[in-house]
């Protein structure tokens, strides 16, 4: 069973892009018969009309590429500038780097044609699917630059769209409170400076994903209200105001049914219904199913929950929605347990495991291609480099013949440029081909690094998950538990610090600064130590003076945590005390242990890449490097004192 399901999840994975391929080229075929044999003006009018009336179905990619084609070949910058935007929207959520090479096509465009609402929207996008790629340090620049295009052209939307992109960036990255705060200081600004209601929705419905409130609610609700007073129906192209009360009456139930009261969760369910029934609207019906499956759960009517789950599970089936259906799997598992249906419950929850590895394994070799693509653009790079130092040995060589020819008279000068120039490009080349084995020889040696790293707690994690299935004893299992926990965070620790050091490689470390009062910054150090403290030492902290320091808090707290830690791996009894002193010119902040010490020929090495001083020791090496990194972008240094069997003290010094 589990072996056919597993086979299942792969062919529908497969069929959702053989089958979309095939509409798509049928559809071609179909359309270009169709417009054959009608004059110029109508075919470019007729493909925006198909473009414009199927914005909803998947193959509008289909009619955008058509009409692109056909707006290039007549010179339309009109149309050519429609395809283009729908082109953009396609590849959003599909192929980011055809997104931003379409952007760079359009760019120009729309700006001489002043679409420079259109184009804000765009760049939107792309900021978007670079937060969501992970691409923090271009995020910034990219806000920073739509911005800077909005104000050039007069246009506010275009700054409130930057700043929701930031927002939603912010969610993306863990700052929830950040992204709820810029929110609302746009949602602020709109309604003082009157912007149109379609935008107020757009930062509404992020704060209703992120944030889900009875305020923004009752925005929502005031908003439609005012449309109906106006007789409004229509706010753009793609929203109309029966979308906007069937989106209130969905996040309604979502907010009653958090906060369990079922009466008013039912009544918006019953009227989200209402409205979609009036209006033809989302007629598989998916995301109420996974409302009303919710709401039969918490009111106790598990068995109607179990069947709302089984036809949702098809429908998600149909839709080759996976992802859903593995989570649809996972809530029958919970329903399965509260009803006592324990080998139900198991079964559940393993085909849902089996559906989730399995989209876990297509996304892995999905990474996987593009960083082999990346690598071969790097390779086809170094050849490029080598190609450019061939031709311009090959130009050297004919200017020497056409000189040879013209002026005789300069002909050892002549030949003295060519070999200084030869010279030269082989001195280039060498450089090149030293510079790409390097590279070469640094990814084999970080890659065989983590390949070892990795494999050592996810080894322990496999096989102590193996044997807890099977323990029957409470304490046993308690132990095992324990040590799956600890190499899980094991493996957690090492993820992040290969991001942080990627991050710093990269130079897409942001650095979030403001003043901070060390007092209270050392004090809560002080108490996330103190849990991890062994038996028989004692973790001091000194007397610390007021004092506010222009940092990066969060980044402070890694480095400085990252000493402690450090210093508690090699302390086995005594104490290990930490604080700070100010001076005239600088800070000095300080970790002291009674440890084993370095040896003084070890001082040197110890903030290199997986330097461990003795095997046993826990971790990979990565975090006194790091930390090097991390006091260096601040604008300080480390330093280190030892001695062998009495202690060692780490510094961090900054200037004041």
């Amino acid at each position: 069973m589990r072996k056919l399901l597993f086979i299942c999840c792969w062919w529908m994975i497969l069929s959702l892009f053989v089958s979309d391929e095939v509409r798509g080229n049928t559809l071609v075929d179909s359309l270009r018969k169709e417009i054959k044999f009608l004059p110029d003006t109508s075919k470019l009018k007729r493909l925006n009309e198909l473009l414009y009336a199927n914005t909803h179905n998947k193959v509008y990619k289909v009619y955008a590429d058509l009409l692109l084609e056909e707006a290039q070949r007549q010179h339309s910058d009109y149309y050519k500038g429609n395809a283009l935007l729908f082109l953009m929207r396609y590849y959003y959520m599909q192929d980011p780097d055809s997104l931003r090479m379409y952007l760079k096509i359009a760019e120009p465009l729309f700006i001489a044609t002043n679409r420079i609402e259109e184009l804000c929207r765009a760049k939107g996008w792309n900021i978007y699917s670079l937060a969501n790629e992970g691409m923090q340090g271009l995020v910034i620049r990219e806000v920073d630059s739509l911005k800077s295009l909005a104000t050039r052209f007069d246009y506010p939307d275009g700054v409130d769209m930057a700043n929701l992109a930031l927002a939603n960036f912010y969610f993306n990255i863990g700052l929830d409170e950040e992204g709820v705060r810029l929110s609302r200081e746009i949602l602020s600004g709109m309604e003082k400076r009157g912007a149109s209601r379609i935008r107020w929705f757009y930062v509404l419905r992020l704060l209703l994903a992120k944030d889900l409130r009875l305020e923004y609610l009752n925005k929502l609700d005031s908003c439609i209200q005012e449309c109906e007073r106006e007789g409004i129906t229509q706010l753009d192209a793609e929203h109309t105001v029966a979308f906007l009360k069937e989106r209130y009456h969905y996040y309604s139930a979502q907010y009653y049914i958090a906060e369990k009261e079922l009466s008013l969760a039912y009544q918006h369910l019953r009227m989200m219904e209402d409205i979609e029934k009036k209006h033809g609207m989302n007629a598989e019906q998916i995301l109420p199913q996974f409302l009303w499956m919710n709401y039969y759960a918490l009111a106790g009517k598990y068995e109607k929950a179990l069947d709302l789950a089984d036809k949702l599970e098809q429908m998600l089936l149909d839709k080759k929605r996976l992802r859903d259906w593995s989570s649809v799997e996972d809530f029958k598992a919970g329903i399965y347990y509260k009803l006592g249906r324990g080998m139900e419950a198991a079964r559940a929850y393993r085909d849902s495991k089996v559906v989730h590895d399995s989209i876990m394994r297509v996304k892995y070799y999905e990474d996987l291609a593009k960083l082999r693509t990346r690598r071969e653009i790097e390779e086809l790079e170094v050849q490029s480099k080598k190609l450019e130092l061939e031709a311009e040995k090959s130009h050297i060589r004919v200017l020497m013949l056409g000189g040879g020819f013209v002026l005789v008279l300069l002909l050892c000068g002549a030949l003295g440029i060519v070999a200084y120039s030869r010279h030269r490009a082989g001195i280039r080349l060498r450089a090149a081909k030293e510079k790409a084995e390097e590279a070469d020889r640094l990814k084999s040696m970080f890659l065989a690094n983590m390949n070892h790293e990795i494999r050592t707690p996810l080894n322990a994690i496999v096989g102590f998950s193996q044997v807890i299935a099977d323990e029957e004893d409470a304490d046993t299992r308690h132990e095992l538990s324990n040590i799956i926990q600890s190499n899980n965070e094991l493996l957690q620790r090492l993820i992040e610090d290969v991001l942080d050091i990627s991050k710093i490689e990269s130079n897409t470390l942001t650095l979030i600064l403001s003043d901070q009062d060390l007092e209270s910054l050392m004090k809560r150090i002080y108490d996330i130590i103190q849990l991890r403290m062994p038996n028989g030492v004692e973790l001091i902290l000194d007397d610390c003076q007021p004092f506010k320091l222009y940092t990066d808090p969060s980044r402070l707290t890694q480095v400085l945590t990252n000493l402690l830690t450090n210093a508690i791996k090699h302390t086995k009894k005594g104490y290990i005390c930490f604080g700070y002193d100010v001076m005239e010119q600088e800070i000095r902040f300080y970790v002291t242990d009674t440890g084993e010490g370095i040896p003084e020929d070890q001082l040197e090495r110890v903030f290199d890449r997986f330097v461990k001083l003795t095997e046993w020791t826990n971790g990979v090496g990565l975090g006194l490097a790091i930390s090097k990194a991390l006091v260096t972008k601040l604008g300080g240094r480390i330093e280190v004192t030892s001695k062998q069997g009495v202690g060692s003290t780490f510094s961090v010094i900054f200037p004041r």
